[in-house]
């Protein structure tokens, strides 16, 4: 019996002591389980502290990261909207950039040469006489005339996957959606005046100097040896002199520089037709003819009258 006693007496000591021992080391609440949902989280209480300590420190770090990360795409995108909208804008014509107008037609009329888009002597269809007839013509006389039916043909032939092309290899670039025609003709966009010159020189050869001076609503592009400028006419006086009944007489254009006699002319009319470059070496009409209004003259220069020889038959315009 006394050996009974002292088991039984040893097991409850032995008890009591462990359930001292947990009631210390906090057993019941770290060995407790919870039946929770899947939207709930219960955080043990002895892991409040702790969390809530670190959280202090981690969320403002998780702020300012995610607050740099939103600033920074939309500055981003402003930088490159603004690049965008600069890219886009069109340039405003000024003293430094010009709507081409037929100043385009011609090297890409050279160009199409070139390439062999369009043959020098071919025929093209072209604008209609004064009898109301189709007529055809080849590109160069095409241009001189400015004949617009005539570069609508082109364009269509050339195509404007080979003009924008060209362009583009000569560090020219125009705004999308512009046709063929819209090209050709310079409509619709305008270029800096030095691209426009740097393109004469690298397309236009010196077998296109019968075409220069080339004109274009008063304004003029004279050549010389792959040398392109710009110059302008002098309209201010022909606003005064221009009446269409009044008298004059023609002025002596003999030996002059092309350009000093088309600066003369344009100061009474605009219909002024140029064969040849160089100096004048005969006009028409004569020098000091009477003549009335806006008279149509015609200049040959030396190079025209080298090419057709003496003597050179004016037509009879009076």
């Amino acid at each position: 019996m006394n050996k009974k006693a002292n088991r039984r007496a040893f097991f409850v000591c032995m008890f009591i002591f462990l359930m001292f021992v947990s009631i210390i080391m906090h057993l019941p609440e770290k060995i407790s389980f919870q039946r929770v949902s899947t939207d709930q989280k219960i955080v043990p209480a002895n892991m409040s502290i702790y969390m809530q300590e670190n959280e202090r420190k981690i969320i403002p770090k998780i702020v300012s990261v995610s607050t740099a990360q939103a600033i920074q795409p939309v500055r981003e995108t402003q930088t490159e909207q603004a690049a965008v909208n600069k890219k886009v804008s069109p340039p405003v014509p000024g003293n430094d950039f010009i709507e081409p107008s037929f100043f385009m037609s011609l090297p890409l009329v050279c160009f199409a040469i070139k390439e062999g888009l369009i043959e020098k002597e071919g025929m093209i269809p072209a604008g209609k006489d004064n009898g109301n007839a189709a007529q055809w013509k080849k590109p160069i006389d095409i241009l001189y005339d400015k004949d617009v039916e005539g570069l609508k043909n082109i364009s269509k032939t050339i195509g404007i996957k080979h003009m924008m092309l060209f362009l583009k290899q000569e560090g020219i670039m125009v705004k999308e959606g512009l046709s063929a025609e819209e090209i050709m003709l310079g409509r619709g966009y305008v270029l800096e005046k030095k691209k426009l010159l740097s393109l004469y020189s690298d397309t236009v050869s010196n077998e296109y100097c019968n075409l220069f001076p080339f004109t274009v609503n008063g304004t003029v592009i004279i050549g010389n040896n792959g040398h392109f400028e710009f110059t302008a006419m002098k309209n201010n006086a022909k606003k005064h002199h221009n009446a269409e009944n009044e008298e004059r007489l023609m002025p002596n254009l003999m030996n002059l520089p092309i350009k000093v006699a088309l600066e003369k002319l344009a100061i009474n009319t605009a219909k002024i037709k140029i064969h040849g470059s160089g100096i004048v070496a005969e006009q028409f009409p004569k020098p000091f003819e009477r003549i009335n209004g806006e008279t149509e003259c015609i200049i040959y220069g030396k190079t025209q009258k080298q090419q057709n020889g003496f003597p050179v038959t004016l037509p009879d315009k009076r």
